[in-house]
Protein backbone atom coordinates (compact mmCIF):
# COMPACT_ATOMS: atom_id res chain seq x y z
CA UNK A 1 0.00 0.00 0.00
CA UNK A 2 1.35 3.60 -0.90
CA UNK A 3 1.92 6.25 1.41
CA UNK A 4 -1.24 8.00 -0.17
CA UNK A 5 -3.18 4.92 0.27
CA UNK A 6 -2.81 4.59 3.40
CA UNK A 7 -3.63 7.97 4.27
CA UNK A 8 -7.09 7.84 2.70
CA UNK A 9 -7.85 5.02 4.22
CA UNK A 10 -6.91 6.66 7.95
CA UNK A 11 -8.65 9.47 6.97
CA UNK A 12 -11.72 7.32 5.71
CA UNK A 13 -11.65 5.85 9.01
CA UNK A 14 -11.52 8.87 10.90
CA UNK A 15 -14.46 9.70 9.33
CA UNK A 16 -16.40 6.67 9.66
CA UNK A 17 -15.83 6.91 13.53
CA UNK A 18 -16.81 10.61 13.54
CA UNK A 19 -19.99 9.42 11.93
CA UNK A 20 -20.60 7.24 14.41
CA UNK A 21 -19.95 9.22 17.63
CA UNK A 22 -21.77 12.04 16.00
CA UNK A 23 -24.91 9.72 15.42
CA UNK A 24 -24.26 8.05 19.08
CA UNK A 25 -24.24 11.25 20.60
CA UNK A 26 -27.03 12.59 19.12
CA UNK A 27 -29.42 9.72 19.39
CA UNK A 28 -28.16 9.67 23.55
CA UNK A 29 -30.40 13.18 23.46
CA UNK A 30 -33.83 11.68 21.82
CA UNK A 31 -36.62 10.82 24.30
CA UNK A 32 -38.26 7.30 23.99
CA UNK A 33 -41.05 8.99 21.76
CA UNK A 34 -38.34 10.82 19.50
CA UNK A 35 -36.33 7.34 18.76
CA UNK A 36 -39.53 5.25 18.39
CA UNK A 37 -40.57 7.69 15.98
CA UNK A 38 -37.61 7.25 14.05
CA UNK A 39 -37.84 3.83 14.06
CA UNK A 40 -41.57 3.13 12.82
CA UNK A 41 -40.82 5.71 10.57
CA UNK A 42 -37.24 6.16 9.34
CA UNK A 43 -37.82 9.68 10.01
CA UNK A 44 -37.10 12.75 12.47
CA UNK A 45 -39.79 14.03 14.17
CA UNK A 46 -40.58 17.76 13.08
CA UNK A 47 -39.35 19.59 14.62
CA UNK A 48 -35.70 18.24 14.11
CA UNK A 49 -34.73 17.22 17.50
CA UNK A 50 -31.75 19.86 18.38
CA UNK A 51 -28.56 18.13 19.53
CA UNK A 52 -27.08 17.73 23.08
CA UNK A 53 -25.20 21.11 24.09
CA UNK A 54 -21.10 20.17 24.12
CA UNK A 55 -20.45 18.38 27.21
CA UNK A 56 -23.70 16.96 27.87
CA UNK A 57 -23.28 13.75 26.09
CA UNK A 58 -21.69 10.95 28.38
CA UNK A 59 -19.36 10.55 25.63
CA UNK A 60 -17.77 13.70 25.72
CA UNK A 61 -16.57 12.34 29.06
CA UNK A 62 -14.67 9.40 27.43
CA UNK A 63 -11.00 9.39 26.34
CA UNK A 64 -10.69 9.11 22.66
CA UNK A 65 -9.04 5.08 23.00
CA UNK A 66 -12.28 4.35 25.02
CA UNK A 67 -14.46 5.59 22.37
CA UNK A 68 -12.37 3.37 19.31
CA UNK A 69 -13.12 0.59 21.60
CA UNK A 70 -16.69 1.16 21.60
CA UNK A 71 -16.47 2.11 17.74
CA UNK A 72 -14.89 -0.67 17.18
CA UNK A 73 -17.34 -2.99 18.65
CA UNK A 74 -19.81 -1.63 16.48
CA UNK A 75 -18.38 -2.26 13.75
CA UNK A 76 -17.65 -6.04 14.40
CA UNK A 77 -21.68 -6.48 14.94
CA UNK A 78 -23.47 -3.97 11.86
CA UNK A 79 -20.66 -3.10 9.81
CA UNK A 80 -20.44 -5.62 7.38
CA UNK A 81 -24.15 -6.12 7.91
CA UNK A 82 -26.36 -5.24 4.01
CA UNK A 83 -29.60 -2.78 4.36
CA UNK A 84 -32.37 -5.67 4.82
CA UNK A 85 -30.43 -7.64 7.67
CA UNK A 86 -30.01 -4.05 9.69
CA UNK A 87 -34.09 -3.88 9.01
CA UNK A 88 -34.76 -7.48 9.98
CA UNK A 89 -32.94 -6.89 13.27
CA UNK A 90 -34.81 -3.84 14.07
CA UNK A 91 -37.94 -5.58 13.56
CA UNK A 92 -36.86 -8.41 15.42
CA UNK A 93 -33.70 -7.99 18.08
CA UNK A 94 -31.65 -10.63 16.46
CA UNK A 95 -30.17 -11.36 13.21
CA UNK A 96 -31.13 -13.39 10.33
CA UNK A 97 -29.00 -15.91 10.87
CA UNK A 98 -30.06 -16.68 14.61
CA UNK A 99 -33.53 -18.44 15.01
CA UNK A 100 -36.80 -16.48 16.15
CA UNK A 101 -37.02 -17.66 19.94
CA UNK A 102 -40.50 -17.03 21.19
CA UNK A 103 -39.22 -15.20 24.14
CA UNK A 104 -36.49 -13.00 22.79
CA UNK A 105 -37.94 -12.26 19.45
CA UNK A 106 -39.72 -8.73 19.68
CA UNK A 107 -41.93 -9.79 16.67
CA UNK A 108 -43.89 -12.49 19.44
CA UNK A 109 -43.25 -9.90 22.29
CA UNK A 110 -46.49 -8.27 21.97
CA UNK A 111 -45.07 -5.49 24.49
CA UNK A 112 -42.31 -4.41 22.16
CA UNK A 113 -43.23 -5.50 18.34
CA UNK A 114 -43.57 -3.17 16.06
CA UNK A 115 -46.57 -2.03 14.06
CA UNK A 116 -46.33 -4.42 10.74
Amino acid sequence: MTTLDARIARLEREKRFREWFNFKRYLEGLTDQQLEFYVHHGQWPEPVPEPLPPGASRLDRMDRKSLIRLWEEHEREFGSRTGEELTLYCAHGHWPEQPCEERSCLKSNPLTATNQ
